[in-house]
């Protein structure tokens, strides 16, 4: 009996033994298994286009897996040159379910941020995707799948030559809380620095989560990669309701949990802070943060607020926003003002939600 797509393996979540395992009980050499990674791996999921596998071999993977576990709904372009991807999960318990991913284009770097769930388990009131709610986790191989297609996509249409085509930095950093999906970006995280997958460099790949401690603990003891902190208020009382986490895991908590997370030499963690009009731009609020910081592991990365409909807070002057960095800066804090890429197409920080609705300007991709 065919097993149901929602109980099938995915390709994007396998690595090479488990492969060879699975060729093997088809008859099949494992060498097999090497060729048909090296197909996932350059971002080509569909076994139709695996050329230089037998049509049996191809029937079988079709049969026995779930070689694309994301359908492309549609891409739009910004001109800024960023990328947004609209995907439909495919398994059967969360089919039809959306989620975005972003590829954010410079001239050195190629930058992925991809979705851990579908909408956020948390309700950041200044955060579009806390509006959605939370619908489903999604699974390791889904994860993954958001870096592939994307791959497989600058492969068929490079951006033009002043910016990069290639994907070399990976932040989860889409819609959802990461660590609130443990198991799945764990897993991910693995599949992302295998030396047989996409051989990633865990230097290259940023976690960033609105402070859930526990997990932090386990990924710093399993995956140290980089860390980002949804900071947003160094004040218990203001985070309280800018981040909802704080009222479980306080600022002080969190204090001793970033002091302890493993960094490399010369890496810091990254302390993310959208400045809000009239709401975390006050010097009461520069201040707590000068008090929180610790210069030596950490920088504060100053966000643009990315407006959607229905925001009840407006972003800060851009003139302030260079004040409170200044004010930082002033007391050895490296602080930095992160550039708004995307935000034309929706696809700025904050501003990820699924819609299912077609955007008259997308670039439709079937």
């Amino acid at each position: 009996m065919r097993r149901m797509n929602s109980d099938k393996r995915q390709l994007p979540a396998m690595k090479l033994d488990e492969l060879q395992a699975l060729v093997a009980t088809w008859k099949q050499p494992k060498f097999r298994a090497r060729q048909i990674l090296d197909w996932r791996n350059k971002g080509v999921l569909s076994p139709d286009a695996m050329k230089n596998i037998s049509s049996d071999l191809r029937q079988k993977l079709k049969d026995e897996i779930c070689c694309e576990p994301l359908k492309l709904i549609r891409r739009e372009c910004s001109v800024d040159g960023t990328r947004k991807y609209v995907f439909a999960l495919t398994r059967m318990r969360a089919a039809g379910k959306m989620i975005e991913s972003v590829f954010i284009p410079e001239e050195k770097r190629g930058t992925v941020c991809i979705s851990s769930q579908v909408g956020c388990v948390f309700d950041c009131p200044f955060c579009h995707t806390g509006t959605q709610g939370f619908e489903a986790n999604l699974t390791a191989g889904e994860i993954i799948a958001q870096v592939l297609a994307i791959k497989a996509d600058l492969h068929a249409e490079p951006l033009p030559d002043e910016l990069h085509s290639d994907i070399t930095h990976i932040v989860y950093m889409g819609m959802g809380e990461p660590m609130a999906n443990e198991d799945a970006v764990l897993s991910s995280i693995g599949l992302l620095m295998d030396k047989d997958g996409l051989n990633i460099s865990r230097r290259r790949i940023t976690v960033s989560t609105s402070g859930l401690i526990p997990q932090i603990q386990r990924l710093g003891a399993v995956y140290p990669v980089n860390l980002a902190i949804s900071l947003h208020s160094a004040i218990d009382d203001k985070r309280d309701t800018l981040v909802p986490i704080n009222r479980k895991y306080s600022l002080q908590a969190l204090r001793a949990c970033l002091n302890a997370y493993s960094i490399g030499k010369q890496r810091h963690i990254t302390l993310e802070y959208v400045l809000l009009d009239q709401t975390n731009d006050q010097d009461e609020d520069v201040q707590a943060l000068i008090r929180f910081v610790n210069p030596e592991r950490e920088r504060v990365n100053l966000i643009q607020f990315n407006p959607y409909p229905g925001s009840p807070y407006a972003g800060t002057s851009k003139q302030n926003m260079k004040v409170f960095a200044q004010w930082l800066i002033s007391k050895g804090i490296r602080a930095t003002v992160r550039r708004s890429r995307g935000d034309d197409i929706m696809a700025a920080c904050g501003q990820l939600k699924a819609d299912t609705k077609a955007d008259s300007n997308a670039d439709t991709k079937g």
